[in-house]
């Protein structure tokens, strides 16, 4: 058997149960960028966790499912580390600030009252409302390739189709929303006040609602001590006693031009959930949990037009012909029979992937290459226009920083402009000149690997069985210099 016929046939026995499912979801860091829009029919290249054009037309979108959970709890810190507090509540999806507020809220807060020191306690309440939506999916009876990218097809551009399309595609899309509360109450002592919780935690879900707007204002009192029930007058007292303040944050909502999340008292607060919980029902809008990602080779649009289907030969090498008239001698090589065979749908489906994304890599490679040399030229001229003269750092600037872009950290502006020398900033391009052609000898660059992957057919071989594609597979690596990406352009920090 030829090298390719035992790498997919022992991709196909051994890894069958996930390689010919098709699809693979993806929960991780990967999607939880809020720089990058997944969509539902767009674009999807594995191998650079890139998002690319949406490639189906008329998209259409099957109903979701929605997970709904409410939580009402009492957050009970020994200390003011938010490990013990991601320990208490999850607060994966708490901005950074909403969980340092959050901790400073925790703890002895001193007033000055009548000429006094009075020592009061805090005391919060955790108030959760959770929404996960799933099976948000395309209907691919319905949503079709789009005719921009069919005629891709039908012209035989399969490198144009996956440069624009990518390998894969959204099929379906789930999201999450939250709506949380804090609630934060003084008391003079250290231990919470468990009644004054339970009459919250009734205002906040409505307990006694109706029998409330019922009684009249002067037989309210004997009522609803007779009942057991706290008039809102009197809790509203009993709040204002306790310094209660309410702290609102909600992530992943859709727009909803009529809602409001701003909460002073408990009657805003109720209205703020339920504008908020009718801003999470949009299957279009939350932050996103979880992505499906497909195959282009596995939709059918997609093998029609590119006529998969169709019956595929190729030319294998067999075993050496046995010379049986002379003896062959030690310095002749041995002449190998060959033999034509049909190629099989999922052996055309898994060749045509794998190309499918060494060409995104290559891309990427190319891309990253190039935005790094634009990035650094650019960033030299600047340099040089601004805080130069004669070739030099003006005195000056020789001890100022510049910010980094990403995070609060600081570079020495006379380091950076030590980086980045005429010279080195041409290395840059020469390396990516050196990765698209080669080094002219025995390396001919990823340009004349996608030219024999071509000419030996994108679903007929893969880059691994091609020669001119070996040292590519080995250049495969992240394009990255630290100091360039994070500083910039450049900004002189105070």
């Amino acid at each position: 058997m030829t090298r390719i016929q035992v790498f997919i046939l022992s991709v196909f026995i051994l890894a069958a149960p996930f390689a010919m499912a098709g699809p693979t979801v993806i929960t991780d860091n990967r999607i939880h960028d809020l720089t990058i829009t997944p969509v539902l029919g767009r674009g999807y290249s594995i191998s650079t966790n890139t998002f690319q054009s949406t490639c189906l037309g008329n998209i259409k979108v099957t109903e979701p499912s929605y997970d709904f959970t409410y939580l009402f709890n009492s957050i009970v810190l020994e200390g003011e580390g938010s490990g013990e507090l991601e320990s208490k509540i999850d607060v994966t999806t708490f901005s950074e600030s909403f969980r340092n507020e959050l901790l400073k809220r925790i703890g002895i807060r001193d007033e000055e009252k009548t000429g006094m020191i009075e020592t009061y306690h805090s005391h919060n309440i955790y108030v959760e409302i959770n929404l996960n939506s799933y099976y948000a999916s395309l209907d691919e009876s319905s949503s079709k390739m789009s005719d921009s990218a069919g005629k891709l097809l039908e012209n035989n551009d399969i490198l144009g189709f996956f440069s624009s399309c990518g390998s894969y595609y959204v099929r379906s899309i789930g999201r999450n929303a939250k709506f949380i509360a804090i609630f934060t109450y003084k008391t003079k002592t250290r231990e919470p006040d468990p009644e004054f919780e339970e009459d919250l935690e009734a205002e906040i879900n409505g307990f006694g609602k109706g029998i409330k707007e019922k009684l009249q204002d002067d037989v309210i009192g004997s009522a609803t001590s007779a009942l057991g029930v706290m008039t809102d007058r009197e809790f509203r007292k009993k709040a204002a006693s306790k310094k209660l303040t309410i702290n609102v944050a909600a992530f992943g909502l859709g727009k909803n031009e009529s809602a409001t999340l701003i909460s002073y008292d408990i009657g805003t607060f109720k209205s703020a959930i339920a504008d908020a919980f009718m801003s999470m029902q949009n299957p279009r809008t939350g932050k996103v949990s979880s992505i499906e990602v497909v195959p282009w080779v596995e939709n059918t649009d997609f093998q029609v037009l590119i006529k998969l289907e169709e019956e595929t030969e190729i030319i294998e090498e067999g075993e050496p012909k046995k010379d049986t008239t002379s003896e062959v001698s030690e310095n002749s090589s041995e002449k190998k029979e060959q033999k034509t065979r049909k190629l099989l749908l999922y052996e055309k489906k898994n060749i045509l992937n794998q190309n499918a994304e060494f060409y995104a890599e290559i891309e990427r490679m190319d891309r990253r290459m190039l935005n790094l040399y634009y990035k650094a030229k650019i960033c030299r001229a600047y340099i040089d226009e601004n805080w130069k003269a004669s070739g030099f750092l003006k005195l000056e600037y020789r001890n100022k920083h510049v910010l980094n872009n990403k995070v609060g950290e600081t570079y020495p502006l006379v380091k950076l402009d030590a980086l980045l020398t005429a010279k080195k900033v041409d290395q840059l391009l020469d390396q990516e000149e050196k990765f698209i052609y080669g080094d002219g000898l025995s390396d001919k660059g990823s340009a004349q690997c996608m030219k024999d992957i071509m000419s030996k057919g994108i679903f007929k071989v893969s880059y691994r069985d091609i020669k001119s594609c070996d040292n590519i597979i080995k250049k495969m690596t992240d394009v990255e210099n630290k100091v360039i990406e994070n500083h910039c352009m450049p900004m002189l920090a105070r």
